[in-house]
């Protein structure tokens, strides 16, 4: 009996086994269904082609608030979260931030009080969003500006920071920002570097160049005003 259900499973089997192979076989297509598909669907002529309009890139509009990269690019730029400079300010610090805090902060808190602007050559690790957190935490509550203007460092011949820069001209304030690579440093200013206040530099300047009254004293005098 078990010899005969191998030989009935056997046999049922062997039938089974071309229906399989069908089915797993490809179907390929006949020459007819490839006629029918390019009637459905025929290739475009030249014609057709030429007349297909050209999709335009989607148009994006700059945020308000956002940094404005050309400016940047072009060598000038304030840091968000500052205040806007006025249209004229005779006297610019420049300054990094791997200077030590307590140097920046208090350097900070005297350009707020006297008008003075903050001018970084770059940003920090090459990140905005850094550079914003590093000198919101400088500003606090005080109403200072910071500028990024690699181009300044070169006018004003700047090699260390910090540096006090004070313009003895407005031509000198606000000279071209397009002046490249070779651009020649002006000489309507004075300048004296190290790591003091913003008081003694002013000092060190009037006694340097006695001239620069006129611009030094009414920032010496803002910023020894009572507060």
């Amino acid at each position: 009996m078990p010899a005969r259900i191998d030989r009935i499973a056997s046999a049922a089997l062997a039938c089974l086994l071309p229906c399989i192979a069908l089915a797993q076989a490809p179907q390929w297509p006949t020459p007819q269904d490839i006629d029918r598909a390019l009637k459905a669907n025929p290739f475009p002529d030249p014609g057709r082609i030429g007349a297909q309009p050209i999709q335009r890139p989607p148009r994006v509009d700059a945020q308000p608030g956002g940094i404005d990269i050309e400016a940047l690019a072009r060598g000038k730029v304030v840091v968000p979260g500052s205040t806007a400079a006025p249209a004229s300010v005779p006297l610019r610090i420049f300054v990094t931030l791997d200077m030590p805090r307590a140097s920046l902060k208090l350097l900070t808190d005297q350009a707020a009080r006297s008008g003075a602007v903050l001018v970084l050559r770059g940003l920090k690790s090459q990140s905005m969003r850094e550079t914003v957190t590093a000198v919101g935490e400088l500003i606090g509550d005080s109403k200072a500006t910071w500028i990024i203007d690699p181009e300044a460092f070169t006018r004003h011949a700047v090699s260390q920071a910090p540096t006090f820069v004070l313009a003895l001209n407005d031509a000198t304030t606000d000279a071209p920002r397009t002046c490249g690579a070779n651009c020649a440093a002006s000489t309507g200013f004075v300048s004296v570097a190290g790591d003091v206040s913003l008081d003694y530099a002013l000092e060190a300047i009037l006694r340097r160049k006695p001239e620069a009254a006129p611009s030094a004293s009414p920032i010496l005098k803002r910023l020894r005003a009572p507060l």
